[in-house]
């Protein structure tokens, strides 16, 4: 259950921002400098590879820890822009951007926070599965 929400948690933090920021209301928005959609391609770029880096180390060498703290540190980089957004003049969306706003909050907030929870919630399972087969060895 953990691969899968982990699985989950990375596809929406790495795969779903490819198919949403590449249209209009982001990389091809005429009204973004040209520098702000080289850094999108780059985030999109490393986040597509440390996703892969991820699914690898996740179901082929069965490292669980490791690609639930990567999906955490795209996950975390992303609230930490947002919390810093008053230091850089940052704001939620774009000019010439259209987002739903369900109960007044972005809706890039809300989808990113619960790949967040999903991701909390899977560490969590791999944190607690981890200290049992410890006590469970220490038993024998």
């Amino acid at each position: 259950m953990t691969k899968l929400l982990t699985t989950i948690a990375l596809i929406g933090v790495s795969i779903v921002p490819i198919f949403q920021d590449t249209g209009i209301t982001h990389l091809l928005n005429p009204v973004w400098d040209a520098h702000a959609r080289t850094h999108l391609v780059w985030m999109m770029a490393s986040n597509f590879l440390i996703f892969l880096l991820a699914i690898y180390v996740l179901w082929f060498k069965h490292m669980e820890l490791l690609a639930a703290l990567l999906s955490l540190c795209m996950l975390i980089g992303y609230d930490i822009s947002a919390v810093t957004m008053p230091l850089y003049d940052g704001v939620p969306l774009g000019e010439g951007g259209v987002e739903p706003k369900p109960f007044g909050i972005p809706i890039n907030l809300l989808f990113f926070n619960l790949m967040l929870v999903i991701q909390i919630i899977s560490t969590s399972l791999i944190l607690r599965k981890r200290k049992i087969r410890f006590y469970e060895s220490r038993r024998l």
